[in-house]
């Protein structure tokens, strides 16, 4: 990630979120000449591509974590949860994929409603998957935490 963020400068994170979640061809039409204007069109372009290999490494990522954490409970039900949201993001991952192709197609123009709604609606569903399955984690880490502070095994 941070070698991809210095290669996409002066393009920052912050704005491809905004992109996605443009919901309106007026609003994505005033990004894009943004980014055109101040010379970061052809960063954007790249990070389309890119955008592949990021979602193979957080889905990775984020199954393993939800599957390696839950295990360190201990609690069957917190394993068979981890189990289940590693094959939860996978639903995130394929609708970034479909983002990610109606992203592309808004990008290159011409600008459709369709695809800017498709990005929208999936990104709206991917990030909520994502943070989904990252408090799954935190609740699994305090679980495992406050069962060590407490003397289990």
């Amino acid at each position: 990630m941070i070698w991809v963020r210095g290669f996409l400068a002066p393009l920052n994170s912050g704005e491809l979120v905004q992109f996605e979640i443009a919901k309106t061809v007026g609003k994505a039409q005033l990004i894009i000449d943004n980014w055109k204007t101040s010379g970061k069109y052809e960063q954007v372009v790249k990070s389309t591509s890119f955008a592949y290999v990021f979602m193979i490494l957080y889905t990775l990522a984020i199954a393993l974590g939800c599957r390696f954490i839950s295990a360190c409970t201990g609690n069957e039900i917190m394993i068979k949860g981890g189990r289940g949201f590693a094959w939860l993001i996978l639903v995130a991952t394929t609708c970034d994929v479909v983002e990610n192709i109606a992203l592309a197609h808004t990008i290159r123009g011409p600008i459709s409603q369709w695809d800017v709604t498709i990005a929208y609606d999936l990104a709206r569903v991917k990030f909520s998957i994502v943070i989904v399955c990252l408090l799954f984690m935190l609740a699994c880490t305090l679980y495992w935490a406050v069962g060590k502070l407490a003397g289990e095994k």
